[in-house]
């Protein structure tokens, strides 16, 4: 099996920001089981052939403490707040009030989107895909073009 350094690297995109991520996590492997995918799939990955699920971008978000919208678009800044990657310091989500206007423009666009594009996703993956774009759209990048690739994704 090859080792990490001798995968090519695209010049950019998710596959470019994921190997910078890796550079700081460590290995191949230690990612893939970090968010119990194969290691196969976190090369293909790296290799640009094929792009994580919304699940899969979340848990490497959270394991290498990394915004997803970094990750899939490359604006705003890489690392998540700080106070969410101290384990003894409160999710700050979990007491915040919900935006009922904001989810329901989030909730719009997936199922504009969604619509357009024919995709039909099982209730988990939708779930997951309303709270990921919510999250993105709470910290300021409520993107369509961000959304359309996470909806994408999700397919």
């Amino acid at each position: 099996m090859a080792n990490d350094s001798t995968l090519p690297v695209p010049p950019s995109g998710f596959p470019a920001r994921l190997r910078q991520r890796l550079e700081r996590f460590g290995s191949v492997s230690a990612l893939a089981l970090a968010i119990q995918r194969s290691e196969s799939a976190v090369r293909k990955w790296l290799r640009g052939e094929s792009e994580p699920s919304v699940t899969d971008l979340r848990a490497i978000g959270e394991i290498t403490q990394t915004r997803i919208d970094w990750l899939v678009s490359g604006e705003g800044v890489p690392e998540t707040d700080p106070v969410l990657r101290d384990p003894a310091a409160p999710y700050r989500q979990a007491t915040a009030p919900l935006d009922l206007a904001l989810l329901e423009s989030v909730i719009g666009a997936i199922e504009t989107r969604l619509r357009e594009s024919g995709t039909r996703l099982p209730a988990l993956k939708h779930a997951t895909l309303i709270a990921t774009c919510y999250d993105l759209a709470r910290n300021g990048s409520p993107d369509a073009q961000l959304i359309a690739r996470l909806v994408k994704l999700a397919g």
